[in-house]
């Protein structure tokens, strides 16, 4: 009982003196706190700072500055900051730098460091402690390329969003190299990329494939990440053409199934195809290998559309008013086989034998304006091909849709697809109707279709404006407004591949639009029911960072890697 009084006593002393000095104070708001710690550039997904791969000595330099935010102190001399880096080629390193960190960048090459961070606070004598990845990452990965001016003037422009800075150039070549752009006659763009299983172990390899068509009939391939030349001029087809000026390009599938293929048309009334390689085939080119004999296969025709199902490509003849098909079941050269030896297809062009009496207005004698096909992580299912046609003489637009008549058509069933020499049954059957309240005029060349939506929903423009056009029922819905004076040009996706690979990244639409001889580019966001997304804020592009003006748009086309994710501040 003793004891227990004299400890009594001694805490009411304790709290006697307390109470007389009357400047005590145990809690913690005495005591700063390392309330947030960010980083400039900021960290995307978590653990990552990306930083630009320099491709010039003055670009080697960079910093990576922490900016602290403090409790109670307004500057760093409280604090003392470690940064313990490790990383490929480089001894384990601890760096004593207030607030930043020096990385010095390799020269065209790539870095990727593992950064701990400790921050020690002199006032507490206590730390805070946080970690990320340094990663160096090559110029233009997942972005927009612009090709904008007049022919013969021409430059591929790019608008590339890392993190919180958006990075434009109206003329990219330059960025990297001297002399004079070789995109001056360019005409359209295209892009594919897929796993290159052939250039090494690691299984994040991908191979990029940007495509620029020319207005000679010529065609050449750089990987856009550094506009690198893959392959020169007359590389691309196979045969070389001697009379190929581009017209469009039609793509369906997707890469990471492996069932990808693309048909590019030629004014001439010449069409190609082809799969995620870069290279093109003249289709039938040498039938005498197929086991068809050549009077199946037609030669003589003049393609202006043409829609890709899982096992044909169809193509409309307006020479002869008939539809054509051939199938694709045949292989193409892969990557690391030599594609600049010729290579000949053997599967012929064969008429589709098609009947159009019954309908209420036969396509025959109209012109066939554009092709798709509707699908949605389903390729590999029965895909049915529609045909879009103006009558001029009515100014009227029909869509037709086909069916195939093959039994159990789909990807197990490509045997059954070839029909014997001399077999006039109908590949297809065929039913039509008038398009009601769809009116795209002059701007015909706008219209797109975008795989990532089930319903039969088309996009155009009509001067300024852009619509979502209810193929079913007519309906049109307002999805753009450009600013005032600016005439749409030209409407693409920024992807067309539905893969769960690709995020969200189909949803995105890319608009260029004209006024006077200068261009400007905008993107909205749809949601995956095809509206407006409302959160998302329009981006409207119109010069670069130095200020110099895009001229008109011609082409647009967003160049992604094999997997993608949506930045975080976008979303």
């Amino acid at each position: 009982m003793k004891k227990i009084f004299i400890t009594l006593l001694s805490v009411a002393l304790l709290v006697s003196c307390y109470e007389d000095k009357g400047n005590y104070n145990y809690t913690l708001d005495s005591m700063n706190k390392i309330v947030e710690v960010t980083f400039n550039p900021a960290i995307a997904d978590g653990k990552l700072i990306e930083l630009q791969q320099a491709l010039k000595e003055e670009d080697r330099d960079c910093k990576v500055i922490a900016e602290v935010t403090q409790s109670l102190k307004e500057n760093y001399d409280n604090l003392h900051f470690y940064w313990n880096i490790t990383g490929t080629g480089i001894n384990d390193t601890v760096i004593e730098t207030p607030g930043y960190l020096d990385v010095k960048l390799p020269l065209a090459q790539d870095l990727e460091y593992n950064v701990f961070l400790q921050i020690y606070d002199y006032s507490t004598t206590l730390s805070h402690y946080t970690s990320f990845k340094i990663k160096t990452r090559p110029i233009f990965k997942n972005s927009l390329f612009i090709l904008h001016g007049k022919e013969g003037e021409r430059q591929l422009g790019n608008i590339e969003i890392i993190e919180k800075d958006t990075i434009i150039y109206t003329n990219a070549y330059a960025k990297l190299y001297t002399g004079e752009s070789p995109f001056s006659n360019v005409v359209a763009l295209n892009y594919s990329t897929f796993h290159d299983y052939s250039s090494g172990t690691k299984s994040d390899e991908h191979a990029h494939y940007m495509t620029l068509f020319n207005a000679e009939g010529k065609a050449t391939v750089y990987d856009p990440y550094g506009l690198k030349l893959v392959y020169s001029n007359n590389a691309v087809f196979r045969p070389v053409s001697s009379s190929f000026t581009y017209s469009r390009n039609i793509q369906a599938g997707t890469v990471h199934a492996n069932n990808f293929f693309r048909t590019v048309i030629s004014k001439e009334g010449q069409f190609y195809i082809g799969n995620h390689f870069p290279i093109l085939y003249k289709p039938g080119y040498n039938i005498e290998i197929g086991e068809v004999s050549n009077s199946a296969h037609q030669r003589d025709y003049k393609v202006t559309a043409a829609a890709i199902t899982p096992t044909r490509i169809v193509v409309w003849d307006e020479k002869y008013n008939r539809f054509l098909y051939l199938t694709h079941n045949e292989r193409l050269p892969e990557i690391k086989e030599d594609v600049n030896s010729e290579f000949h297809l053997s599967n012929p062009v064969q008429n589709a034998n098609i009947n159009f009496e019954g309908l209420d207005k036969s396509p025959e004698g109209l012109k066939a304006v554009y092709s798709y096909i509707q699908y949605i992580d389903s390729y590999d299912s029965d895909s049915k091909p529609y045909f879009i046609f103006y009558d001029e003489e009515y100014n009227e637009y029909w869509r037709y849709e086909l069916t195939s008549q093959a039994v159990g058509e789909g990807k197990d069933n490509k045997a059954k697809m070839t029909r014997a020499n001399g077999d006039a049954t109908a590949a297809f059957t065929i039913s039509g109707e008038r398009l009601l309240n769809f009116d795209p005029g002059e701007q015909i060349n706008t219209l797109v279709y975008n795989s990532y939506f089930t319903t039969n929903y088309l996009f155009y423009a009509n001067g300024g404006t852009v619509y979502r056009y209810n193929a079913n029922n007519g309906e049109k819905t307002v999805m753009y407004n450009a600013p005032e004076g600016y005439t749409v040009s030209v409407i693409k996706f920024r992807n067309e591949d539905p893969s769960p690979y690709m995020d969200n990244l189909g949803l995105y639409m890319s608009i260029g639009m004209n006024k006077g001889e200068e261009g400007a580019v905008a993107e909205i966001l749809l949601t995956t029911a095809s509206d407006l997304d409302e959160t998302f804020t329009p981006l409207l592009y119109k010069e670069d960072n130095e200020g110099n003006k895009f001229g008109n748009i011609k082409d647009l086309q967003f160049v992604p890697t094999y997997t993608y994710k949506t930045p975080e501040h976008f979303k």
